[in-house]
């Protein structure tokens, strides 16, 4: 199974359509796995109608975005709304009420001598273990998007060959779940294809109306100068974070702006969020090298909840698992993903 596609067309309704034809079982997967979760919620559930506005949604927020999703659903054979409804998975998951804890942890090291170090685990859930892939991504500008994502949502972590990259961590507010807005990862998306500097992509992505809430820990490599900044996306928001002045930004599943953070719902209910980020952040310190940060990222301390998560004994679909470790090495534009959690990542960094 290929964990790599690349699109060759740069029309998006033609490149979505590209992208259904020759993945059309995997999107199905993806598909049936988020109608499984959903049904578990509410049985029966029809995600048509939450497709729908999240399709008018992108329309409004990113249109090329709407046109691509359109010709995935083209080529795949399914209805456009399935499309819009695995793309808003994240929205519909906060209006349905789902119990569903924060993923993910992220870091960005800063030093005055290098390209930014950006990696993050993705945790989800173990079903979807053989549904996501990199995508590469040609523009009409000439420049290329590469994200990790699953197989029919049109993006999630990436960089672009610009210099901008992008991690990806859920986030969950008491306003979450009031309608379906832009879809967090059509905005992730967005920001990786529009984005034409740090400051543009922040200003970008603060635009969008959404109904769920997510971090999008944007870094930078220009002109032999890092930055990196965190935009956190929420109903009435956005807020913003800065590294410390120490030069990291660690991100997992809680608001680190203030206002916000006080109306999160995520450390009440699930606190790991708050120890990983604390043990991540006393594990790096003085970290600066992409090997040291892989090196923090693996720790299991916390079982189910730790830094690289597996399943529990027993039937390990509906349990988290650190499903794919992510690196973006801005300076060469290059978008390196391992199959699994830090514990089994080889690379030689």
């Amino acid at each position: 199974m290929s964990r790599l596609f690349t699109s060759t067309e740069t029309d998006p309704f033609g490149r979505g359509r590209e992208f259904g034809r020759a993945l059309a079982d995997r999107i199905a997967g993806t598909v049936a796995g988020y109608r499984a979760m959903w049904d578990a919620v509410v049985p029966g559930y029809d995600p048509a109608p939450a497709g729908n506005a999240a399709l008018a949604a992108t329309e409004d927020f990113a249109p090329y975005l709407a046109a691509e999703m359109r010709g995935m659903a083209e080529g795949a054979g399914l209805a456009p709304a399935l499309i819009g409804a695995i793309n808003a998975r994240t929205e519909i998951l906060a209006a349905l009420s789902a119990p569903a804890r924060g993923e993910c942890s992220a870091v960005i090291a800063l030093s005055s001598e290098g390209p930014p170090v950006a990696m993050q685990t993705w945790d989800w859930y173990h079903r979807f273990r053989r549904n996501w892939l990199v995508w590469e991504i040609p523009l009409a500008d000439g420049t290329t998007t590469r994200t990790m994502t699953e197989c029919g949502i049109v993006g999630k972590a990436g960089l672009n060959t610009r210099g901008l990259g992008l991690l990806f961590t859920i986030l969950h507010h008491v306003d979450d779940g009031q309608g379906i807005g832009v879809p967090v990862h059509v905005v992730a998306r967005a920001t990786l294809d529009l984005g034409q500097n740090l400051h543009h992509a922040a200003q970008l992505a603060a635009k969008a109306k959404v109904s769920a809430s997510s971090s999008l820990n944007l870094s930078a490599w220009d002109q032999g100068r890092a930055a990196a900044i965190t935009v956190e996306l929420h109903p009435g928001g956005p807020g913003f974070v800065l590294p410390a002045r120490d030069g990291l930004l660690v991100h997992t599943n809680h608001f680190l702006d203030p206002r916000p953070a006080a109306r999160d719902i995520e450390p009440g209910a699930f606190p790991d969020t708050l120890l990983r980020h604390a043990m991540l952040s006393r594990r790096l310190k003085g970290a600066s090298t992409a090997t040291e940060v892989l090196a923090a990222l693996n720790c299991h301390m916390g079982a189910d909840t730790a830094l690289c998560c597996h399943p529990l004994p027993g039937d390990p679909d509906d349990q988290y698992e650190t499903l794919a470790t992510v690196r973006l090495d801005l300076a060469a534009g290059a978008l390196h993903v391992h199959d699994g959690g830090p514990c089994t990542c080889g690379w030689n960094l």
